[in-house]
């Protein structure tokens, strides 16, 4: 059975515990407002932008640009795997890495490759034996719009030189702090289907012509889809760090709870005792009077 000392060393480690985690929720707070503020203000332009895109390419024959146009055959898959770089968020990164290496499982007639963005997701791979394509080797907190752009001039490159046929995002869409769902996105080639198509009747003029807006415009699409899952990423680790601090501070004040009444008993069963050892020991000084 521990001692009042244990039980009294042990309410102030975990106090100690309490006050950290409480001091990282409070800053995990602050940097998720300024990382959904940038959120919320690239996703009005990523969202137009896909619209313009897409329409505009329901509109256009696929030949048109090689973008669009499908390879021969579709057997080389490169999935990039947006997570990021610190722990304690909970299961934020292990659950992406691992909803990501279920989805490739699932293309089982494909050559499924892995880039992975984040150190934590790397990990994951690396602990549960998964080959990685490659790696980003930059913090992912921070990433600025002309990292997104160079990655997208990569990623466009490698499907032009015909090294992967089909290549997907997969992240974690940020809902709110306690609700981030990962999913799929096919970036390349890109999928016209997914356009609200507007009839052709004449609604639209092109300067100077559909085929060289088109050309212009697909690379800014798939530039803004890069950044807004880096985004999406920065938001969703911050939320998730933020849920998982205040659950370790509410948990550590249930634990401070507990070894309280401990200690209370304890201390109570030491006071009881010695009371009963100085009337036992008055009895006795009384008993030898007589």
């Amino acid at each position: 059975m521990a001692s009042i000392r244990d039980i009294k060393l042990r309410i102030a480690s975990t106090r100690n515990i309490e006050h950290i985690t409480k001091a990282m929720k409070m800053v995990a707070a602050a940097r998720l407002k300024k990382a959904q503020a940038r959120l919320e203000a690239a996703r009005p332009y990523a969202r137009k932008m896909a619209e313009v895109t897409l329409d505009l390419a329901a509109l256009t024959p696929w030949s048109f640009n090689v973008l669009l146009r499908p390879h021969h055959q579709l057997n080389r898959v490169l999935v990039v795997v947006f997570t990021g770089d610190k722990g304690l968020a909970g299961g934020f990164h292990n659950n992406i890495a691992d909803k990501a290496m279920e989805f490739g499982d699932g293309l089982k007639s494909h050559q499924v490759s892995y880039y992975v963005i984040g150190r934590k997701g790397y990990q994951r791979f690396i602990q549960r034996g998964y080959p990685v394509y490659k790696r980003f080797e930059q913090n992912v907190a921070g990433v600025s719009f002309a990292d997104a752009q160079a990655m997208a001039e990569e990623l466009i490159a490698n499907y032009i030189d015909e090294k992967f046929d089909v290549i997907y995002l997969f992240y974690a869409k940020f809902y709110s702090a306690m609700n981030q769902k990962p999913r799929p996105f096919q970036l390349l080639p890109i999928d016209p289907t997914q356009a609200h198509r507007k009839e052709e009747s004449g609604l639209f003029i092109f300067e100077p012509g559909r085929r060289q807006v088109l050309n212009g415009i697909l690379p800014r699409y798939i530039e803004s889809e890069i950044f807004r899952a880096f985004l999406e990423t920065e938001a969703g680790e911050l939320g998730s760090r933020m849920s998982a601090m205040s659950a370790a501070a509410d948990n550590a004040a249930e634990i401070i709870a507990e070894y309280q009444l401990e200690y209370n008993r304890l201390r109570q069963a030491k006071i009881t005792k010695e009371i009963t050892e100085i009337i036992s020991g008055a009895e006795a000084l009384t008993s030898d009077t007589e």
